[in-house]
């Protein structure tokens, strides 16, 4: 039986949940330290300073070196528990490729520091950029360990609304409308990434509109002027380049909130699972707050916390649709096994079977 095969470990459980957690307080770290435009704060790598990275005088602790200080330690944090998980998943995991996930993770975390570390020594924004794209896949494949690692939701015994077991069977265009979410969040935040490492402050200073305009046509002669007034209020000039990919952000959010929508629309008359119910209500509702915190970043000029936690917020969207994905696919894979099981074993015997 699966349950007796797999039975997951609770602490393991817990402890991915833990790592979870961490990652998204080091993205959000991360994202502070972009903000506040502390990401050369300490120059060289892998020292601090000439110092021991565990070792920098709490003195040295103060401004720009607090925040990116604080980042490398983070991101050591969530190093050394992606070791741990890595061990504990090889030794005492019985699935392959679980154990391989473990694997993978801990090849990305080390990947992401000597990205990180590379960013500094090689002063490369556009390192900034990989480093945030590495950021959100580990932060995906630790999502789907803990998914792995329920018994609950991986067993598909979270039941539905009515707190009773339900098939295990979803459509399929649900699933695949979860994992086309995925990858539309997963550029969205690429998109984000390339905009806050091009560090050219706010390319579109009003919003909802966009220099007065829903879709502004922009020239090379209205560019100009428009970073003379940057320049006479002391503002990084910006490009078309930037102005554009702004625009494709703003209508990527559009979309996904208009894909939340219709997920939503979608999930509650075709399916009970209140797994899937609970993560596309939590995905909608953050949807809209995330909207709203991102015009309130250009309505206060790009203020540091209200633009952190807009970073912050596109990681757990990204998280929660990842997740969705994951309980989507593995429920059609039981509803699958089920149909399987119930057409080789005879009535009387099927409920002494289990999905393998």
């Amino acid at each position: 039986m699966e349950t007796q095969r797999l039975s997951p470990s609770k602490a393991l459980h817990w402890f991915c949940g833990a790592l979870v957690v961490a990652t998204l307080i080091l993205i959000g770290v991360g994202a502070l330290v972009t903000s506040t435009e502390s990401g050369m704060s300490v120059p060289d790598w892998p020292t601090s300073f000439g110092y021991n990275m565990f070792s920098l005088p709490l003195a040295r602790w103060a401004g720009g070196v607090l925040y990116e200080h604080s980042h490398r330690l983070a991101a050591s944090a969530v190093g050394f528990l992606t070791i741990i998980l890595a061990g504990w998943l090889w030794f005492r995991e019985r699935r392959p490729w679980l154990r391989w996930a473990g694997v993978v993770a801990l090849l990305l975390v080390i990947l992401q520091g000597i990205v990180g570390g590379l960013r500094v020594v090689w002063v490369a924004d556009r390192l900034g950029i990989l480093h945030a794209a590495l950021a959100q896949s580990f932060l995906a494949l630790v999502a789907v360990i803990w998914l792995a690692t329920s018994a609950r939701l991986w067993l598909g015994a979270d039941g539905g609304a009515t707190g009773k077991t339900e098939s295990p069977n979803v459509p399929a265009w649900l699933a695949s409308a979860f994992l086309g979410l995925s990858l539309l969040l997963f550029l969205q935040l690429l998109v984000a990434a390339a905009m806050r490492h091009a560090h050219a402050w706010l390319s579109i200073p009003d919003f909802p509109t966009a220099y007065g305009q829903l879709w502004p046509h922009i020239g090379e002669g209205d560019l100009a002027s428009i970073n003379a007034q940057r320049a006479a209020k002391n503002i990084p000039p910006t490009s078309l380049f930037q102005i554009h990919l702004q625009l494709v952000h703003r209508g990527l959010a559009l979309l996904i909130l208009l894909c939340a929508i219709a997920l939503s629309a979608g999930v509650f008359p075709k399916t009970k699972r209140g797994s899937l119910r609970r993560t596309v209500l939590w995905f909608l509702a953050l949807t809209a707050v995330q909207i709203g915190i991102g015009a309130f970043v250009i309505w206060s000029g790009k203020s540091v916390f209200p633009t952190t936690l807009h970073v912050l917020l596109g990681a757990g969207l990204f998280l929660l649709a990842v997740l969705g994905t994951g309980i989507a696919y593995r429920l059609r894979w039981l509803a699958g096994r089920e149909a399987l099981v119930g057409e080789k074993t005879p009535l009387g015997d099927a409920g002494k079977e289990c999905p393998a």
